[in-house]
């Protein structure tokens, strides 16, 4: 029996395998794409034994295969997931979407002089052929369940090109690649070309649609009929293109938490708009959407409940939030319910005694820093309660019912500390916020596992 047979049999036992892993990397891109209000269709597949030995028998004229494992670092494409976009446009912020999400191991741009060499058409093209991007990526093993670590250190083909290109290059590559009726004519050939040729006018069509489609959007008064306008209004309020390492972000949420709120329409966000740009260059590690609901919770800490539902509602659509993680967000969760009450009471605290000042660029945190800057064990506190607020508000990573319960009553603790810093007047308004979280706020219980 040969290597290639002996390969295929082997494939034959693995192709379910192949077929799972690339089902699992399409699901993860489809999520990531649709969240972050990017249109796209997303397909996947395991390359088909019957396929996959033409070409092994092609590509061994030339490799000379010397063993089974020579065939699997050859094949790059067992697993394969296809990114059709809607928007030649978005193909670059997709790009870096999935240099995030995965560990990529090679960007494979076209056309490129690799594809001009291996063509084998005598024909001369007018046009460029296949223009894509293809990332060779691995699932991070810390974001898979534990039933599904097996797909940590296989390799999985994604293919991003507009829809027109995926469509034309179907075509091409079934009757130029695998002639079923022998070599086309130079006729034939020279249709192909003139395709290609109306495939790359359609996606300029495509670019100058989606610009009338952001500035429609952004005209418009009624209320968002889907995520989709949310997500192209804040790209059209955006100068430019987004930081190295800044995303969009989940605007899924954002819509959800507009809805709740009554501002899901561009008149009612007005205000917020217009800094899109400063956030942008400040933006740091988080996304244009967290610091947009910022900017909302930081003007009326009322409605982070509202935000945490929203949150919770949208979590499903995360492949990597398990459905004991999603009930942490549950607004039946008591722990994460009292945080929220007492942080809503904290945030009204401060902002009470800072009636003077603007808010606008000064966060809780730096604020209580100000009034207790010489004790260090309260300031660590305050660290420790920013970044669970901040795990709640940007994060996937769910605090448990434990780290809710500390950051809760350490609430209560720095409410005191002001307390008895405060003068008479603004010592009224603290004990005020600790009244009402002794009288109203109901006692945290920690359930016994």
């Amino acid at each position: 029996m040969s290597i290639i047979d002996t390969f295929l049999l082997r494939y034959a036992k693995e192709y379910d395998f192949y077929n799972e892993l690339a089902h699992q990397v399409a699901m993860i891109c489809e999520t990531i794409i649709h969240r972050s209000g990017i249109r796209a269709i997303v397909t996947y597949r395991a390359k088909k034994p019957e396929s996959l030995k033409d070409k092994l028998m092609k590509r061994n004229s030339i490799k000379k295969y010397q063993s089974i494992e020579q065939i699997y670092r050859d094949i790059v494409d067992l697993s394969g997931v296809r990114i059709a976009i809607y928007f030649p446009g978005d193909r670059e912020e997709i790009g870096r979407l999935i240099e995030s999400e995965f560990i990529t191991k090679k960007i494979k741009k076209f056309p490129n002089a690799e594809q001009k060499q291996q063509q084998d058409n005598p024909f001369k093209r007018r046009f460029t052929g296949y223009d894509a991007v293809h990332y060779r990526v691995k699932i991070k093993e810390e974001k898979l369940e534990e039933n599904n670590k097996r797909f940590a250190h296989a390799q999985v083909e994604i293919q991003i090109a507009s829809a027109l290109m995926h469509a034309w290059a179907e075509v091409e590559h079934d009757l130029a690649y695998k002639p079923q009726i022998g070599k086309l004519s130079e006729e034939e050939f020279h249709i192909l070309d003139e395709l290609n040729g109306l495939v790359l006018s359609g996606e300029i069509a495509l670019e100058r649609l989606q610009k009338s489609f952001k500035h429609r959007i952004a005209t418009m008064e009624q209320q968002f009929n889907n995520h989709y306008e949310l997500a192209a209004l804040l790209r059209e309020k955006i100068s430019g293109s987004l930081p190295e390492g800044c995303f969009i972000g989940r605007v899924d949420i954002l819509l959800r938490f507009l809805q709740k709120i009554g501002m899901d329409n561009p008149k009612e966000i007005h205000m917020y708009l217009n800094s899109l740009d400063k956030i942008k260059e400040s933006a740091g590690s988080k996304t244009i959407v967290d610091c947009f609901a910022d900017l909302i919770l930081n003007h009326n800490p009322d409605y982070y409940s509202q935000y945490v539902e929203a949150k919770f509602e949208s979590s499903y659509n995360n492949p990597y939030i398990s459905i004991q993680k999603q009930m942490l967000l549950s607004k039946e969760n008591a722990q994460l319910s009292s945080f929220i009450e007492r942080w809503i009471l904290l945030e009204k605290t401060i902002k009470a005694l800072e009636q003077k000042e603007t808010m606008q660029s000064r966060s809780i945190s730096d604020i209580i820093r100000r009034y207790l800057t010489a004790d260090e064990i309260i300031l660590d506190t305050v660290k420790n309660l920013e970044k669970t607020r901040n795990q709640i508000v940007y994060s996937s990573d769910i605090p448990d019912n434990l780290q809710l319960r500390n950051a809760a009553d350490s609430i209560n603790l720095i409410l005191n500390k002001l307390a008895e810093l405060a003068s008479d007047e603004n010592k009224a308004v603290i004990c005020e916020a600790l009244d009402k979280i002794t009288k109203q706020l109901q006692p945290i219980i920690i359930e016994k596992s």
